[in-house]
């Protein structure tokens, strides 16, 4: 069955509500929470995005400063809340929670920018005047001359107040300055105190010692900022919780491992690696509830054998990983292609090459994901742009592995594996599930018939699809794997005829019929028909560039957007349709190499140099709307 023609026009549902907004701009607050690694300043961001959640907005949180060295280096978390879906960050914040000096200099001397470079004009430093810091962020107090001078011709307000010390002499707890700061927060963002007293009680429990003195420390905050008249000037951010919130906050790795322990998923192997732990810890924490294993491999290359290993016994099987432990994966991938074993990987791509960039974002592993591992088999590679999406692509995922019986890739990048989304409840039931050509007993007694059938691993069939069984199955006598190259029956040869029928049984037809499959999520098409500019992204260039074409839409210049859900097989005709319809097309991506221009040009319009251009990104930092726009001039 061929894919539908209108495929590109079918939109997610969340996403298509953002695009019906007409076109207004987003409403919205973005705080920035700086300070040093170990110091409590994650947390701080997470409860105030909780908090705004359950008040109705749409919260969309992100690493914005992480370092990889296993040192106090200077940390900051972004958290941008709107009164609609976001799926990215802004240009600018409004508020700046300055926990120590290194939110306002660079106190390294490596050409480091500072989180209030990015303040915007007319915007709020909140910080910790306290004389005497502790431990992480001892050394790096603020002064108010200090804070006095940077905001000085800016426009910038300045609140301080000694977060540090009120936290040790009223509580005996320094962690706590960051629940001042909360209250303080409180205060200007209108958010009723209950709102964070009851995600406290989640963590701490009901009358907790912790639960009150959390409770006492954003209290003193918030009596202060009243006391001191603090507010903000033009931050209006209209909040309506609803009466019964289903929306959730989700790690794009949290909703791949829920929606892999949906799918039947029932075994894991995987090695820590940044930005793919998650995963490994979410499904060791859930999966053996539901009968299912997880191994931590002594490394990657052990973990995709392990993969193998339990497809081969019957089990939905998978594995994550990023950069250098995918590169460790590949002769593991190509085994799976010619023993025909069904795989899941999800890559969550960083910026390379080797260890790289692990805890920032890239989309360098694009080219190695579609054409890595030793000789030719069929592979599929899919994307997601956020956590609802990443949810429902792996039960597709699954089932196209089974169906195809080889590897499947799901690429993810750092923005999405670990940023947190509100994300609407997720649906178990729309899940099918689709084995393939899995034989039971029944079906093996029913083609045994006494007419001398016998099971072959491999047998060329009708429609190009050998059948599987699980090894054990009564009636199945022999099953033979083979990396090797090998007969219907398994066993090596080196034939020229035997050779020729596997590999066009193996590449040829399976690749033919696996694009021809309506389970391959179709490209997504944004914006007016008549538009003459357009983008071309997957994964999460897609909030930034969808937030840009609202802002060229208001100055009178239309845009359209065609976000791939599937990057192999390659959709050539939709996206040789979509160039067709433009005068200039921007391929957006984090990459230096333009992997994903390069694989447009080899797979759907050549070379296209006037035509086709580049908004590129690899200084490991995140698109903005802005920045989209600044590079269209500047496309390559």
């Amino acid at each position: 069955m061929k894919r539908p023609h209108d495929g590109t026009k079918q939109t997610h549902s969340r996403r298509a509500g953002q695009r019906a907004g007409g076109g207004r701009t987003v409403r919205a607050i973005q705080v920035c929470g700086a300070g040093r690694a170990g110091d409590g300043t994650n947390t701080n961001i997470l409860t105030l995005g909780q908090a705004l959640k359950d008040q109705g907005a749409w919260v969309f949180m992100w690493r914005e400063e992480v370092y990889s060295n296993i040192q106090t280096r200077d940390s900051a978390f972004g958290l941008r809340a709107a009164d609609r879906p976001v799926f990215g960050p802004d240009d600018e914040f409004d508020i700046l929670e300055a926990f120590d000096r290194g939110a306002l200099v660079d106190v390294t001397g490596d050409v480091r920018v500072p989180p209030i470079e990015r303040l915007r004009a007319g915007g709020v430093v909140l910080y910790d005047s306290s004389p005497r810091l502790d431990y992480p962020n001892a050394g790096f107090e603020i002064t108010p001359e200090m804070v006095s001078k940077l905001v000085l011709g800016r426009g910038m307000q300045a609140f301080g107040l000694p977060m540090g010390q009120i936290a040790k002499e009223r509580f005996g707890r320094y962690i706590l300055r960051g629940s001042v700061a909360l209250g303080v927060l409180g205060h200007l963002l209108a958010i009723p105190e209950e709102a964070f007293l009851s995600r406290l009680r989640e963590s701490f429990g009901e009358g907790s010692e912790l639960l009150n003195q959390n409770a006492d420390a954003m209290s003193v905050g918030r009596q202060h900022a009243q006391e001191q008249g603090w507010k903000l000037s033009k931050m209006a951010l209209a909040l309506a919780p609803g009466q019964k919130d289903e929306r959730q906050l989700l790690l794009g790795n949290e909703a791949v491992a829920a929606g892999a322990i949906v799918a039947g998923c029932r075994f894991y192997a995987g090695y820590p690696i940044t930005p793919a732990s998650e995963i490994l810890e979410f499904m060791a924490e859930k999966l053996p509830s539901f009968g299912g294993a997880v191994i931590q491999a002594d490394s990657e290359m052990a973990a995709a054998h392990h993969v193998i290993g339990a497809g081969v016994a019957g089990a939905r099987a998978m594995t994550a990983t990023s950069g250098p432990g995918f590169s460790l994966m590949q002769e593991a991938i190509s085994a799976a292609g010619m023993t025909e074993t069904p795989m899941l990987i999800v890559v969550c791509q960083r910026g390379g090459p080797a260890t790289g960039l692990p805890t920032r974002v890239g989309q360098e592993d694009l080219n190695e994901t579609i054409f890595g591992g030793h000789g030719d088999f069929a592979r599929i590679v899919l994307a997601a742009s956020e956590p609802e999406a990443a949810f429902y692509t792996v039960g597709r995922a699954f089932n196209l592995a089974e169906r195809y019986q080889c590897p499947v890739f799901l690429l993810l990048d750092q923005v999405v594996a670990q940023s947190t989304y509100t994300t609407p409840i997720l649906d178990p039931s729309r899940f099918d599930i689709d084995r393939g050509k899995l034989l039971d007993e029944a079906a093996i007694a029913r083609l045994h018939q006494g007419n001398g059938w016998r099971y072959r691993r491999y047998e060329l069939t009708d429609d190009g699809i050998s059948p599987r069984v699980i090894p054990g199955t009564p009636g199945v006598t022999t099953y033979y794997v083979n990396s090797n190259e090998h007969t219907e029956e398994g066993y090596i040869s080196e034939e020229a005829a035997v050779r020729k029928a596997m590999v066009e049984k193996r590449v040829v037809e399976r690749v033919a019929q696996i694009r021809e499959d309506p389970e391959l999520p179709p490209p997504l098409l944004y914006g007016p028909e008549e538009a003459r500019v357009g983008f071309i992204g997957y994964g999460s260039v897609s909030g930034p560039i969808q937030e840009a074409m609202e802002r060229l839409a208001a100055d009178g210049r239309p845009a359209r957007f065609l976000e791939l859900q599937t990057l192999w097989p390659f959709p050539s005709r939709e996206v040789r349709e979509f160039v067709r319809g433009c005068q200039t097309v921007y391929a957006v991506e984090y990459s230096a190499g333009a992997q994903l221009r390069g694989l447009i040009q080899r797979e759907a319009t050549g070379p296209m140099p006037r035509k086709l251009r580049s908004i590129l990104r690899y200084d490991g930092r995140l698109f903005t709307p802005g920045y989209v726009i600044q590079q269209m001039g500047r496309g390559i």
